[in-house]
């Protein structure tokens, strides 16, 4: 099994950091991050010659992207809330800086179907409710990583419609 490189772009920083500890860890799936193990613990060895500190005269939305841009992941995890219109213009922000990456989205029920369209649309390869986190984050960021598609079945009605309208 080939490795994985993984960051999770999101610019709540718990929330970020529960996706990176479900993936510590996990087999062939290298996670880029500039939180360890436990609980917040730096990681030195990932950024020995990294910048570690948020800038303070940027947006939080910048500050995202300048940390993925350093990192260059071959796959990215993307949060997607009800503030959906903040979070497409961070998704749009890091396909420009990091085209080579793969995203896979993450959001809950309150994001509506469209606005996770729109995002799919934009490039996103994934997407995984956060109910579903927990079982299938790993094997996601795999099958992505390989260049394939993680989608659920219900949606992929909704996809073909927009693919052959």
């Amino acid at each position: 099994m080939q490795t994985v490189t993984v960051a999770v772009a999101d610019v709540d920083r718990h929330r970020r950091a529960e996706y990176e500890r479900l993936l510590h860890g996990e087999d062939g799936i290298t996670l880029l991050s500039n939180v360890g193990p436990n609980n917040g613990e730096r990681n030195d060895h990932t950024f020995a010659n990294r910048r570690r500190e948020q800038r303070t005269d940027i947006s939080a939305c910048e500050n995202e992207v300048a940390r993925i841009k350093r990192l260059r992941p071959a796959v990215m995890l993307v949060n997607l809330d009800v503030c959906a219109d903040e979070n497409h213009a961070l998704l749009l922000s890091l396909r420009c800086v990091c085209p080579e990456s793969r995203i896979v989205l993450l959001a809950d029920d309150t994001v509506q179907e469209s606005k996770i369209l729109q995002a799919l649309e934009v490039g996103a390869r994934g997407y995984l409710r956060n109910d579903t986190v927990g079982l299938h984050l790993s094997k996601a960021v795999q099958v992505v990583g390989r260049g394939e598609s993680w989608v659920p079945r219900k949606m992929l009605g909704s996809i073909m419609d927009r693919v052959l309208n």
